[in-house]
């Protein structure tokens, strides 16, 4: 049966700075896929980690949470993008210090020491992806550039240009035949899983003048590919628009911002970060929009389906992913907390 509603969990999760200020904003977020363990990117220069079967705490400005570790350091700035290999072996982070790092996992949390630490972009490291398969990373950045890497060893396979402003994403269709990267020129750029060739270009529109300021301007802010392959949804701006991967074509469209995440194991859709909404869409009805009477592409329709539910992270919330199993929704917070939501 498909999923009804969303209700949220008890416990929320959170982490003491211990030497700044407090609380942290917590950026990007990724469920380990084989472990009950949480991590965040967050205003730090490590990354968040927490188990979501921990006991919950009073602590100070941060409230009643599960209080985590910090942990993957890096030497300067703020750990900008993190993921986890598939098989939950390795934590790969990226910083505003420029550098990519590779952690070996081992007894529930990361190594003290990253195996690799090489230097990736000329700006900040903005997004940081897997491949399906846990062979290849891919890296977006301040640069413009997206790079293709060797997981075991860091090495550079591929340098892609293409984005006329900061890469801010990038995401991997699941079986492994495609990557996307999103900037914010307003553009999507398929490429080939294994040739690293370019395949099309996306039109995403809103492009940024400012250079890595004001997300809500930012053209392509993040991005996901539906479990299927089939769908592509980027965020950006005051949109949320999804496409049909194999061919370009927009087939729905949705007043959301910069957050956007499909479920790995259901059709189901979540938008939106100041306020969220979560859909069980229906892929049945995606449909390319018609042109208008000039006979240039019109807006698709609508985002098809049923709302299961909405809630409202705050301003600023820019964290937003699924477990592996389909069952928990997290949302990174600018209160220094993840919030956990059940998909039930």
């Amino acid at each position: 049966m498909p999923p009804a509603k969303l209700v949220k969990a008890a416990k929320a999760y959170a982490v003491a700075d211990g030497a700044r200020r407090e609380p942290l904003t917590m950026a990007q977020v990724r469920f380990h896929p084989t472990e009950r363990r949480l991590l965040a990117a967050c205003a730090d220069r490590r990354v968040a980690l927490w188990d979501l079967d921990g006991a919950v705490e009073e602590r100070g400005k941060l409230g009643t949470a599960v209080v985590g570790a910090l942990a993957c350091p890096h030497d300067a700035g703020w750990v900008r993008a993190l993921d986890v290999s598939p098989d939950g072996k390795w934590v790969a982070t990226g910083g505003s210090d420029r550098r990519l790092k590779l952690w070996a996992w081992a007894d529930g949390k990361p190594a003290a020491t990253a195996s690799k630490d090489v230097p990736a972009h000329d700006g900040w490291v903005e997004a940081v992806a897997f491949s399906p398969d846990g062979k290849l990373l891919v890296t977006a950045g301040a640069d413009f550039k997206v790079k293709v890497w060797n997981a075991g060893d860091l090495s550079t396979l591929k340098v892609l240009p293409g984005h006329t402003r900061f890469a801010r994403d990038v995401a991997w269709s699941p079986d492994g035949k495609v990557f996307v990267s999103g900037g914010e020129d307003g553009t999507l750029l398929v490429w080939d899983g294994k040739t690293f060739e370019p395949v099309r270009t996306i039109a995403f529109g809103d492009a940024n003048e400012q250079f890595g300021q004001g997300p809500g301007l930012s053209g392509v802010h993040r991005l996901h590919v539906s479990r299927d392959s089939r769908w592509l949804a980027a965020a950006g701006g005051k949109k949320v628009d999804v496409y049909d991967l194999a061919t370009g074509a927009a087939v729905a469209t949705e007043k959301a911002d910069t957050q956007v995440a499909f479920s790995p194991t259901d059709d189901v859709l979540t938008t939106g970060s100041s306020t969220a909404k979560v859909w069980a869409y229906d892929a049945a009805k995606f449909a390319p929009a018609k042109p208008d009477k000039n006979g240039k592409p019109g807006n698709p329709a609508a985002l098809p389906g049923r709302e299961l539910g909405q809630t409202k992270p705050g301003d600023n919330a820019v964290g937003v992913r699924f477990s592996a199993d389909g069952k928990l929704l997290a949302f990174g917070k600018a209160d220094g907390k993840v919030e956990l939501w059940e998909v039930a």
